[in-house]
């Protein structure tokens, strides 16, 4: 999953416009009207005027590709993520794409079927197809809404080349239950293009299995200003292959090509931004999971249905999704009510007609996860006036209201129930 994956204004998942990095209300101000999906302005200033500085260093270095702050960053990013390779690309649809070719390149054209979910945003299955190899879905567990093992391993076969947990909306997979299914030899690729700082028994995302991958597309966590992506991974010859691949194959000099490679490096300006931006990655994650407790608080024992973590597992809540009964009747009061939401994803990928050629087999759990999945407000700046509000809605909606969001707090004005 990566790139246009989430919080980009589409059909079903509204984008309000962004403030202009308003500050948290005091106790004498207003109720709150209305509440974004996202707020990218409310972190600029924390990261802003070091990147506007750095944009002028870069401009006037007159130094734009394979630079200083490329290195710079895949240094860094490899620190954070607690690995010994980071390798920068230009999006996090390239960073599968060019893992896939180097694991697929070396398996014979009858056996490169790659397992994935099926509950994912397109670009996973994509850069499979793109890499030359045969997408095969899985279902996903209806309380974790990752990965199901079980359905991995039953599609398993001596085609199968790798398999592909992605970390949908941050919340790690249990990766050792996958392990347990799937066989020596066969490549096990993260996904983790919502998971930056996403653990799993105090591993980071990207750091748990043979390789990882990530997006900076400007609605994830950590975000560049336009498309970015990176390869994580502790294996030299692959981090060399997909070093090689990013720059046209290019390998041990200029102009000397082992390999038909792509144009899939990062520029100076989106490593310099995004350096910046990771200093605060561990502090806005905090916040994000700190607004996740509070919805989970506050809706137990009602009718929705929060996402389960593994044991040992943290999310970084790139969105808090929910499992809601009547999604759309909610979504729609929702909406009305000044609340931004959205549904990620409205159909899973083996329902989608350009994966037809490929067979795909039933998947009923992410079938039902897509009737009722809904994504709220969860992002670093949201203030607790904002969250009240939030709760306050869903809950007036729920029919759940009275006593539940703290005392001296009014009705859920406007809602209509």
């Amino acid at each position: 999953m990566t790139d246009r994956h989430d919080i980009d204004a589409s059909p079903t998942g509204d984008l309000l416009p962004p403030s202009s990095g308003r500050e948290a209300p005091s106790e004498a101000a207003p109720p709150v009207a209305s509440v974004p999906l996202m707020d990218p302005a409310r972190v600029y200033p924390q990261w802003g005027p070091q990147a506007e500085q750095l944009a002028i260093d870069v401009l006037r270095s007159h130094h734009y590709v394979k630079g200083p702050h490329v290195a710079a960053f895949e240094t860094a990013f490899a620190a954070d993520a607690g690995t010994a390779h980071a390798v920068a690309v230009d999006s996090g649809t390239d960073a599968l794409y060019l893992v896939l070719r180097a694991v697929l390149d070396k398996r014979p054209a009858d056996a490169r079927d790659v397992i994935l979910p099926t509950f994912t945003f397109v670009a996973t299955a994509g850069a499979v197809v793109n890499a030359g190899g045969r997408p095969v879905f899985a279902d996903v567990d209806p309380e974790t809404f990752n990965l199901d093992p079980a359905s991995v391993a039953a599609r398993l076969s001596p085609r199968t080349a790798a398999v592909i947990p992605v970390h949908i909306f941050g919340a790690p997979v249990d990766v050792a239950a996958l392990r347990d299914v799937v066989p020596e030899g066969v490549f096990v690729l993260e996904d983790a293009a919502q998971a930056v700082h996403a653990t799993l028994d105090g591993r980071k995302a990207g750091a748990l299995v043979d390789a990882g991958t990530f997006s900076f597309y400007p609605s994830k966590n950590l975000a560049a200003v336009g498309d970015g992506g990176v390869v994580t991974t502790d294996d030299d010859e692959l981090a060399a292959t997909v070093r090689a691949l990013r720059d046209h194959g290019q390998t041990r000099k200029l102009y000397d090509h082992e390999a038909v490679g792509t144009n899939s490096r990062m520029d100076e300006l989106q490593a310099a931004f995004l350096g910046a931006k990771l200093a605060f990655i561990g502090t806005w994650t905090a916040q994000r999971r700190a607004i996740a407790a509070r919805y989970h608080a506050a809706f137990a024992d009602t009718t929705i249905q929060t996402q389960r973590l593994p044991a040992g597992g943290d999310s970084a809540w790139h969105l808090y999704s929910v499992r809601v009964p009547g999604r759309d009747r909610m979504m729609e009061a929702l909406r009305a009510a000044g609340i931004g939401c959205g549904v990620y994803y409205p159909m899973p990928l083996h329902r989608q007609s350009c994966f037809v050629p490929y067979a795909p087999d039933a998947c009923p759990n992410a079938d039902a996860l897509a009737e009722d999945i809904l994504s709220l407000p969860c992002f670093p700046g949201m203030t607790e006036a904002e969250q009240a509000r939030v709760i306050e809605v869903v809950l007036a909606l729920l029919g759940a209201h009275e006593g539940r969001v703290g005392q001296g707090r009014e009705g859920a004005a406007g809602v209509s129930v």
